[in-house]
């Protein structure tokens, strides 16, 4: 059994198209006549959530959330509401186990990439101000 054939680049300038395209030169036809052709995939580079983003998280929204919401008269710390958002906003996905079982878990915040993040942000601020009356600061 070979190794399956798998490369990444990253375009960041020209010269690195010669390297791919000598690649795909190199490796399509040995695939094709084996009757496993290459498969291309392009797609745009998306880091993940950046650390301004996660100190702007931790350190303002839920540091604000925790100290003036009030839920049935109880107040909850950072990690908790983290928890709570985390599973209402965040992204789910599904994952098959062993004995077939199919289960939704939560992504977790730290993979996500800058704009889901900045989507997230949005509406967890919206929910706390909509739903619990947090007025955040400037």
């Amino acid at each position: 059994m070979s190794a399956a054939l798998y490369r990444e680049f990253t375009l960041r300038n020209g010269g690195v198209w010669n390297a791919v395209v000598a690649f795909i030169k190199a490796n399509a036809p040995v695939f094709a006549d084996k009757g496993e052709p290459l498969r291309l995939i392009v797609t745009a580079e998306e880091r993940q959530r950046n650390a301004q983003q996660n100190k702007f998280y931790w350190g303002a929204v839920l540091k604000q959330i925790s100290e003036a919401a009030w839920v049935d008269g109880k107040q909850y710390d950072k990690d908790t509401w983290h928890e709570f958002f985390a599973r209402r906003f965040g992204i789910l996905d599904e994952l098959t186990l062993p004995d077939g079982e199919i289960i939704t878990r939560r992504k977790s915040t730290t993979l996500m990439s800058v704009g889901e993040f900045s989507a997230y942000l949005d509406a967890v601020q919206n929910y706390a101000g909509e739903t619990l009356g947090v007025e955040f600061d400037a």
